[in-house]
């Protein structure tokens, strides 16, 4: 599978659990999912339990797949400078930004981005890495 697929795969978890919100874990109290458990499942096609318990050694499974850190690169990418700073960002921040994003209300706004928004985000992001298949679902 390609990043735009990992992408599209991680929309449809969103969609099926939820959009996950919270600072305390990847998992929240009803299993709706933050947004890079979501890009790491949609990645991986597992989610292990450690991303419910133990936020450390689940940011360290993210950063040891390279499927889904090129999922959430891309969509640290499609962020832009008003929220990243490829200059300076390693992949600790990458996680924490993209994490961010989807959970906090972006600078001179009162909400952060609903879930169809977060959703519509990665399935533009998918479409630019991928325009052909974006096309022939037409």
């Amino acid at each position: 599978m390609k990043t735009a697929d990992h992408l599209r795969r991680a929309v449809e978890l969103i969609e099926k659990y939820g959009l996950y919100t919270g600072d305390d874990s990847y998992v929240g109290p009803d299993g709706s999912l933050d947004l890079c458990a979501a890009l790491y499942q949609g990645a991986t096609c597992v989610l292990p339990e450690v991303f419910r318990t133990d936020t450390v050694a689940a940011t360290e499974a993210i950063k040891s797949s390279a499927w889904a850190m090129a999922a959430i690169r891309a969509v640290y990418d499609a962020l832009g400078p008003e929220v990243t700073m490829p200059e300076t960002d390693g992949p600790d921040e990458v996680i924490d930004r993209v994490s961010h994003w989807a959970a906090t209300a972006p600078f001179r706004q009162a909400q952060p981005p609903t879930r169809t928004q977060v959703m519509g985000r990665l399935l533009r992001t998918a479409e630019a890495l991928d325009p052909q298949a974006a096309t022939a679902a037409a």
